[in-house]
């Protein structure tokens, strides 16, 4: 699974806008414009795709799990450069 597929997942799984998704960056450390998002959303055979890199992931990751729990006492985790299974 690609790292777009798993933004497409989480975006149609929650239900979540554009600016969801910017605002879930936001809370993971990364400052992303709706047209980048819209981007990664694109299926890779469409006009405009593009690929999201790990770090971008990571950042939303991250974003993700404090908007769902709120934010954690303490300094917020750093974005991971590279991704792996775990």
């Amino acid at each position: 699974m690609t790292n777009n597929e798993v933004l497409r997942r989480i975006r149609y799984l929650y239900n979540y806008q554009d600016n969801d998704m910017v605002g879930i960056f936001d809370l993971g450390g990364a400052q992303v414009l709706p047209a980048q998002v819209q981007q990664w959303l694109k299926k890779e055979e469409d006009e405009g795709y593009q690929r999201c890199q790990d770090k971008n992931l990571a950042c939303f990751l991250n974003g993700f799990i404090t908007k769902l729990r709120g934010n954690k006492e303490g300094v917020n985790p750093a974005p991971e450069e590279q991704l792996n299974n775990n």
